[in-house]
């Protein structure tokens, strides 16, 4: 019985280091494979948060893609919703 317990302990450990082996060896992997712009982060804004109305997106008031109308200046998530609204 003591035999049987110390073979399931064994057993439950070496499983358990090669699991991490293997999550180890999966995440160097796709570091290696992912392109470079992958790597990157996407630009932070500051600001207060606006919806897009194209898209419902919340984006940040300090946002480069903008349209005046009337009185109101309006926020987008990118060119395509700006270029898209109002047609």
């Amino acid at each position: 019985m003591v035999r049987f317990v110390a073979y399931l302990v064994i057993a439950l450990l070496v499983i358990t280091l090669v699991r991490a082996l293997m999550g180890w060896i999966a995440r160097a992997l796709q570091q290696l494979l992912e392109p470079a712009t992958a790597q990157r982060s996407a630009p932070s804004y500051r600001g207060e948060l606006k919806q897009d109305p194209v898209c419902g997106v919340y984006v940040s008031t300090e946002t480069p893609f903008r349209k005046r109308v009337g009185d109101h200046e309006l926020y987008f998530c990118s060119a395509q919703c700006r270029d898209r609204y109002g047609r």
